[in-house]
């Protein structure tokens, strides 16, 4: 045991160490903050195009009153722009003048004929996005006043009949299902991600030291258990360090800097509590743990480090199916997938803490999902550390599926 505490001491100390570390875990960090700030940014910018915008004229051109008056009531509507209403017919030769000298920002002429009102948007141009300044409903909506006053209506009538429809959605189970699967889906990408990437660091790890014939010491002076093991520790105590700075600094920015409304309807986390922060610890531990083994193994088969991302191809593409198998049991709840998900050990880290915070596994079922992860990482370390014994010093052979079996079956020296 203290072997594998001094081998995961020296892993970790090296891995903090690393120029590239610090640096890439400062960006990220800051990406973060930065992040949570875009409603921020977004509302100062707009704040500020707003100011000028107000100052801009748009020009509408009503020469036949259709609107009887009523387009005066535009400026009143505060919608970020000063309009200039006329009833002089102006030629396109006048108007692109104004547009060019900056007289008017855009224009709008009202015509109509047999059976509809035509609003002829002019501007110098309309840009790759096809967006106009002005919403066209809003002309609609004025019209249909005018007519209505023809008809003789009140304003306390024609305000009944403009009055706007509002569908509301009545949920009677546990809080917003749609807000708690948003944030299920998130915890199992972060997972996913962040399991991936540590556990892919221990081949890596694996792989530089062989290469750069650290092993030889390593070996003499401790055993392959005791490098796969702490190896494993060392790098897990890393992830699970930056997972934490990462939720942290996540946390304070958003408390400090993320406007408290803009997420309502969207997301729900009402039922992030202290058993799930623990329940998604454990799985990130035990998921970390199963995926490091597997890539421990195939660390010490390659020999050179070009070789690890080729050798752990395959891994990656078992990752993947467990996460896409915990994705569509989350999208599809009654599926029988739900169950395969959480006991599969592919895929139960990304799936179990999901579907914990939606309520939807019981006790049981999360305590089979351990059990069988616990024996899974078990039998996957054993494996692991048998073979690595036997290739320890493999520097140069190429190893096949016929090799990988031999060494499993060679005796420890």
């Amino acid at each position: 045991m203290r072997n594998v505490f001094i081998v995961s001491k020296f892993t970790a100390l090296e891995t903090f160490k690393k120029k590239a570390f610090k640096i890439t875990f400062i960006i990220l960090l800051l990406l973060i903050i930065i992040a949570f700030n875009i409603p921020n940014i977004i509302n100062l910018v707009k704040n500020n195009t707003d100011q000028d915008d107000f100052n801009e004229t748009i020009l509408v051109i009503d020469e036949n009153n259709l609107y009887e008056g009523k387009l005066e009531s535009l400026n009143l509507m505060q919608l970020g722009y000063n309009f200039e209403i006329s009833n002089q017919f102006k030629d396109d030769v006048l108007l692109k003048e104004m547009l060019l000298n900056d007289e008017i920002e855009a224009a709008i002429n009202v015509t109509e004929d047999e059976s509809s009102i035509i609003l002829n948007y002019i501007t110098e141009s309309i840009g790759l996005t096809g967006n106009i300044l002005v919403d066209g409903n809003i002309f609609t909506e004025l019209y249909k006043i005018v007519q209505l006053e023809k008809l003789g209506l009140t304003d306390e009538e024609i305000i009944k009949i403009n009055a706007p429809i509002i569908f509301e959605v009545t949920e009677l189970g546990d809080g917003d299902s749609g807000g708690i699967l948003a944030v299920a889906m998130i915890f199992s990408l972060v997972l996913f991600f962040a399991i991936y990437y540590y556990a892919y660091q221990v081949s890596s790890s694996i792989t530089v030291e062989k290469t750069s014939r650290v092993m030889d010491t390593l070996v003499t002076s401790t055993s392959p258990k005791s490098i796969v093991v702490g190896k494993t520790l060392g790098i897990g105590f890393v992830g699970l360090t930056q997972v934490f700075a990462i939720i942290l600094t996540s946390f304070i920015s958003y408390k400090l800097f993320f406007p408290s409304d803009i997420l309502n309807g969207i997301i729900d986390i009402s039922n992030i509590n202290p058993v799930f922060i623990l329940v998604t610890v454990i799985y990130f531990i035990l998921g970390y743990t199963l995926y490091a083994f597997i890539y421990a193994l195939t660390g010490s088969l390659v020999s050179k480090p070009e070789d690890v991302q080729q050798a752990g191809s395959l891994v990656a593409i078992f990752v993947l199916i467990g996460f896409y198998l915990a994705y569509f049991s989350m999208m599809n709840p009654a599926s029988s997938f739900n169950t395969i998900a959480t006991m599969l050990p592919l895929s139960s880290p990304f799936s179990v803490p999901a579907r914990y915070i939606t309520g939807a596994i019981g006790l049981l079922d999360l305590t089979l999902s351990i059990i069988i992860l616990l024996v899974s990482i078990m039998l996957v370390a054993y494996i692991a550390i048998k073979i690595y014994s036997s290739a320890s010093f493999n520097y140069g052979t190429k190893v096949n599926f016929k090799t990988m079996i031999e060494m499993f079956k060679q005796k420890e020296n």
